[in-house]
């Protein structure tokens, strides 16, 4: 493939993201919108898409009775849509979202080294070189691996990707989630830009790249949220995966008390983010669209009553079935504040 000059794809104005949930007969007619940066589907065989469209299909399984809502990404800016070696890239002005699928052959470790070494890459030749959002999807997390499991194995890859680049620095880590699923391949895709955000840490929580050696002989490399203020006014909050977990212990046996412990510790992200410049928010209800990752389908009811007692009617939220990093973690959230 010809190189391509990230001149001729930005315009000199960064425009921010927005994101929201849509229907597939609207997504089907977006597709075709300039300004999409993508798609994101649930439901559909893992795809890191083909470069040529904005589809992206996580693989991960809906849970509830309603249509599979559509995720869609868009900026101001128009959108161009190709392939950088493994990774689907779509970029805008400033800002870009990369996609990738890797089979890691019994090697979590090895396939998240690979993952981020690209991903980086990519970023940089974009001149987008800051990370703001990661979504990883991780088959069999929990399942032993040697002397830990595969989410650890994972883990270790990643920071020592980060580490030999000279980005493992805790106030530079993006907001991330890692679930797990049944799937056959590693998906991870990332909203990178040419505009840092700002960490922004759970004072609930032991920040997860200082968890104790207990958790891993290599800690989380993530941040529990994200601020971002883009060049054209908008504020926005991304939240990482946030569930039962207070200091760096899992709190909790059932579903119902770890949904309500997981929606205090939004509420503290929320109140942390507004502190430290991001858009103002008091309530569960600025997280939009919400994304509710449920380890056991007997479970949702419980979860999804919960959340019902502290959202209004209709609030966009997306439940789906995966596993949490945690064996004993039943329930994660995660979200975005200003992205409507």
């Amino acid at each position: 493939m010809a190189a391509f000059d990230a001149r001729n794809i930005f315009m000199a104005e960064l425009l921010s993201p927005s994101v929201e949930f849509v229907g597939l007969q609207e997504a089907v007619r977006l597709a075709t919108d300039p300004h999409v940066l993508a798609l994101v589907r649930f439901d559909t065989p893992r795809n890191a898409g083909d470069g040529r469209s904005p589809w992206l299909d996580t693989g991960l399984s809906r849970l509830g009775p309603d249509p599979a809502p559509v995720q869609c990404w868009r900026t101001g800016a128009p959108v161009r849509h190709f392939r950088e070696g493994p990774f689907s890239v779509h970029a805008a002005s400033g800002l870009a979202l990369i996609a990738a699928t890797i089979d890691d052959h019994g090697k979590p470790g090895e396939a998240a080294e690979t993952l981020y070494n690209g991903l980086i890459a990519t970023a940089e030749k974009l001149d987008c070189p800051h990370v703001l959002r990661i979504w990883q999807y991780l088959p069999r997390i929990t399942e032993p691996l040697g002397d830990e499991d595969r989410y650890r194995a994972y883990c270790a890859g990643r920071r020592h990707a980060l580490t030999q680049l000279g980005l493992h620095r805790d106030a530079a880590l993006p907001a991330a989630c890692l679930l797990g699923d049944q799937g056959d391949s590693i998906l991870l895709y990332a909203l990178v830009a040419a505009t840092p955000g700002t960490q922004v840490e759970n004072p609930r929580q032991i920040s997860a790249f200082h968890y104790p050696p207990q958790y891993g002989k290599a800690s989380p490399s993530f941040s529990r949220a994200l601020t971002v203020r883009w060049p054209d006014g908008r504020r926005q909050l991304y939240i990482s995966g946030t569930a039962s977990v207070v200091g760096h212990a899992t709190l909790h046996a059932t579903a119902e008390e770890q949904t309500r412990e997981t929606l205090a510790n939004l509420d503290a992200l929320i109140a942390a983010g507004t502190a430290e410049g991001g858009p103002d928010a008091s309530e569960l209800a600025a997280i939009a669209p919400l994304k509710v990752y449920v380890r056991h389908r007997e479970d949702y009811p419980i979860v999804r009553n919960e959340l019902n007692k502290r959202l209004p009617p209709d609030h966009p939220v997306l439940y789906l079935q995966a596993d949490v990093c945690r064996p004993d973690l039943l329930v994660e959230i995660e979200g975005m504040i200003g992205g409507n």
